[in-house]
């Protein structure tokens, strides 16, 4: 059982049910309000508040939350499906985006039902497939092919042509308006969204021709079939000096995922750390969440160090599932 210890300097949290048992001290990064959060991810979690000083909240009412928490498939990267899908009922955490290595991307329908099916068996619901890079027609009609088959609403997606020289540098591939719209045209035929991924402007951590910013991948899509729009990267708009909630808010009519993590480095979209001691203020993205109303997934995404990938992957998931308590609880005294 999840045990917490709330202050306003110190967060003590010991969790019986990771794999790697120990204690961590958090040291709050943000605002008394945190702390709260921190408390009610316990109760989110099914644990328990040892004590906790009293935090007042004078804030303004905001929107019940409906989105749910799920997991980005890279998460899971060089992890079987089977060990994935082991790892997500462990955590309580019930919706996947799919990666190409846990389904390939030509895989036949047999193949595809089989998978649904032990995703069924561990209560797990595909919710959406991708990232996938796409760098023609064919591949974007393929990848429509297999997120109708797997029975998704979305896929998150980058498409993309080479660098203007020829490189084949993946680094340097460069947006694909011309392929958005057709694109766009498979969405209207499917029925089924598209959320581009924001890649960061960062050289050494992103892909800053590829839709660097939630900004680039709007400028494309906002003429386009509604069912075009995005996916974004908290970590990675944050790490290039935008507010997530102010993009949150512009983007909101088309926002169709996101992708939470925290990072240690506010400049480097790629510091991945455990969720509860990064530099982002998250509680705040979840309200802002609730305020525009979204209702999708939003998926954590842990990319590195993965020898803490299991022991992260508990703690997130308790954590944002707490602050989407806070929230709610906030409301309810509002």
């Amino acid at each position: 059982m999840p045990v917490v210890l709330v202050g306003w300097e110190l967060v003590l949290w010991y969790n019986t049910d990771m794999e790697s048992k120990d204690y961590s001290f958090v040291a709050d990064r943000h605002t008394r309000r945190s702390f709260l959060a921190a408390g009610a991810c316990v109760l989110a979690a099914g644990g328990r508040i040892v004590s906790a000083r009293e935090t007042a909240i004078a804030a303004k009412p905001s929107g019940k939350v409906r989105f749910r928490v799920g997991m980005a498939g890279f998460t899971y990267a060089r992890q079987s499906i089977d060990k994935t899908l082991v790892s997500m009922k462990r955590a309580g955490v019930h919706c996947l985006c799919v990666k190409d290595y846990h389904l390939p991307l030509d895989a036949k329908p047999a193949e595809i039902a089989a998978f649904r099916r032990k995703c069924a068996d561990h209560c797990v619901t595909p919710h959406g497939v991708g990232v996938i890079y796409i760098g023609s027609e064919d591949e974007a009609k393929r990848s429509f092919d297999y997120a109708a088959e797997l029975g998704v609403p979305v896929v998150v997606g980058a498409p993309w042509k080479p660098a203007a020289d020829g490189s084949s540098d993946m680094r340097r591939r460069r947006q694909s308006p011309e392929l958005c719209a057709k694109i766009s045209d498979l969405c209207a035929k499917y029925d089924l969204k598209f959320a581009i991924h924001n890649h960061s402007r960062n050289p050494k951590t992103g892909w800053p021709e590829l839709f660097a910013t939630p900004a680039d991948a709007w400028d494309v899509v906002k003429d386009m079939d509604p069912r075009m729009g995005l996916c974004i990267d908290v970590a990675f708009a944050f790490a290039d000096g935008f507010d997530p909630s102010n993009e949150i808010r512009k983007y909101s009519s088309r926002l169709f995922d996101l992708h939470f993590r925290n990072i240690s480095n506010p400049k480097d979209g790629l510091s991945c750390t455990d969720s509860t001691t990064g530099v982002i203020d998250y509680y705040r993205v979840v309200k802002t969440l609730a305020e525009v109303g979204y209702e999708g997934v939003c998926g954590i995404e842990l990319i590195r160090p993965f020898p803490k990938r299991s022991e992260w992957i508990n703690t997130s998931v308790g954590y944002f599932k707490g602050l989407m308590d806070a929230v709610n609880r906030e409301n309810t005294k509002s």
